[in-house]
């Protein structure tokens, strides 16, 4: 049984397995691509003459694989796929989903070479590279795609459980699936085959009580109360009296009430605020900052510098 949360595959795991992909892929260029002794293969590797010989015998040192697209969508897909950071935009996700869909259905199979080895994708051999995508469109079916039913398997990758225990869990705990007939495995050899899945809302209740479910990661208010003053701040085409206006609302506050709760003149917080000339207290604005809960030292320091460049008296 899996551990609360765990993580199946390490990140430097499926880093070995990009790499793996990325040299089926250059087995392709070299055994039916242009006739160009290596140079394509080469430019697509990152690599020098002296390096390259004979793609079979070709190690992996030296190859820089974060030059590919793949490791961005791989790694934007892994981060999602475990709950790493929050999204908080989800336009990653979206724009990644259709092409993890064809690296899963349609990616190089084997190395074109002497040896001829499976690649990291082939779908025979379920690599971790594979669950982990698979692990990354189920999740992404159950919370962003119009939350989708979801199969034995998408159940068993996010509860990193094997498949017959997700068998055996839903018939105990009285969970229906819906039988469907679907057109083969993916669709590819025309054969009907039967399906069987959970409906949504029935998958993330199964799941609330497994404990190697990774739970969806979302900001609390709080956090993203803190997430848009920090940006606010941080934001050098906004000036430091607008910034402070907009820090204010959305702590949902007002001018005097700051005021009052830091303890500074509000004379010289409007006049602050209204982009009027004022000494730089800078006790006043440490103040603030502690009432908007955000780091003392940048506000204050934001502070000064627009009341100095503004004219201090």
């Amino acid at each position: 049984m899996s551990k609360t949360g765990e993580i199946p595959y390490s990140w430097p795991k499926i880093e070995e397995q990009i790499e793996g992909a990325i040299m089926a892929q250059a087995s392709v260029l070299e055994a039916i691509g242009p006739k160009c002794e290596g140079k394509l293969v080469k430019l697509y590797l990152g690599i020098s003459d002296e390096v390259y010989s004979d793609i079979d015998f070709l190690t992996h040192t030296g190859i820089d694989i974060t030059r590919h697209q793949l490791y961005d969508h791989i790694k934007t897909a892994y981060d999602y796929s475990y709950q790493l950071r929050t999204f908080d935009d989800l336009e990653p996700i979206h724009k990644i989903w259709y092409n993890v869909v064809k690296l899963q259905e349609g990616f190089i199979q084997t190395w074109m070479g002497e040896f001829g080895e499976p690649s990291p994708f082939h779908e025979w051999y379920d690599f971790p590279i594979r669950k982990m995508l698979d692990t990354f469109l189920a999740r992404f079916s159950l919370f962003e795609h119009e939350e989708s039913d979801l199969t034995i398997r998408d159940l068993s990758l996010l509860a990193n459980m094997k498949v017959s225990a997700v068998r055996t869990s839903l018939s105990k705990e009285g969970f229906k699936l819906v039988k469907s007939i679907e057109i083969g495995k993916d669709g590819k050899d025309g054969k009907e085959s039967t399906v069987f899945r959970l409906n949504s809302d029935d998958a993330k209740l199964w799941l609330s009580r497994r404990r190697g479910f990774i739970p969806q990661r979302t900001n609390t208010g709080e956090e993203r109360v803190h997430q848009s003053i920090d940006q606010l701040l941080s934001d050098r085409e906004i000036e430091f009296p607008q910034a402070l206006v907009r820090m204010t609302a959305v702590r949902k506050t007002d001018v005097p009430n700051i005021a009052e709760k830091a303890g500074v003149d509000l004379e010289w917080l409007s006049s602050l605020i209204n982009g009027q000339i004022v000494s730089a207290d800078v006790e006043a604005l440490c103040a603030i900052a502690r009432v908007l809960d955000i780091s003392t030292p940048e506000f204050a320091g934001a502070g000064v510098r627009y009341i100095l460049k503004n004219g201090a008296s």
